[in-house]
């Protein structure tokens, strides 16, 4: 009998901490916060409010590469993007730095005469016209002194793509400072001079199939 009497105080004691400590619910009460914020409508409006300041980011889709040197909107961002695709890893960028560094070889080679190097760069129609621009020059007694001053300006205007050939064209347009000096064969100035800074804009087209082992572009037009 004193056993069950402990017992029993045992449990009542056990059930009173319980529910000391959890508390007793009945039904689906709303948790606590849910019932301040009820309670409380200013709670509601800044969390409301919070909400309506929260700016759904967006990934930009429009590839950069591109973008940064022609328009969005325009036939050449399509034609860029297309040789993209066609080429994996292919990169605007890179060819525009490529592009600017044959302009400078190109035209310090016309300069001063060096054929060879412009043969390695260039299509057998434009080789033959700086061949015989030079060879002109030569014949007279004539010889230039040049010194490159540097890119000013530098774009791309027009794109094309052969989708069957895969063979791509882009023109560019350079700006660029050249000092130059004509000399005759008695070394006289006949032309220009060390201190005379020439602004010089050129329209050349690079050409090359798209996707192939050669990664070369070739100078196959110029204006």
């Amino acid at each position: 009998m004193v056993q069950i009497i402990v017992l029993a105080a045992v449990a009542f004691f056990l059930f009173w901490r319980l529910k000391s400590v959890l508390g007793s619910r009945q039904g689906f009460e709303n948790p606590k916060q849910n019932r301040n914020n009820k309670s409380n409508p200013a709670n509601q409006n800044s969390k409301s409010k919070k909400n309506e300041d929260i700016i759904d980011l967006k990934p930009n889709a429009i590839d950069e590469d591109v973008a940064d040197y022609v328009e969005e909107d325009s036939e050449q961002f399509k034609t860029l993007n297309n040789l993209k695709t066609v080429e994996k890893g292919w990169m605007v960028s890179h060819f525009v730095s490529g592009a600017k560094l044959a302009y400078e070889e190109i035209l310090m080679a016309f300069e001063t005469g060096d054929l060879e190097k412009i043969k390695k760069m260039t299509s057998n129609e434009v080789y033959s016209t700086f061949k015989d621009v030079i060879d002109d020059r030569n014949a007279k007694g004539l010889k230039v002194e040049a010194t490159f001053g540097g890119v000013r300006d530098i774009r791309i205007k027009d794109v094309k793509l052969n989708k069957k050939t895969l063979e791509a064209n882009i023109t560019m347009i350079f700006k660029c400072d050249i000092s130059y000096s004509i000399k005759d064969k008695d070394d006289k100035i006949v032309e220009g001079g060390p201190d005379n800074v020439k602004k010089q804009k050129d329209i050349w087209t690079f050409a090359r199939k798209m996707n192939s082992e050669i990664p070369n572009w070739y100078l196959i037009k110029t204006e």
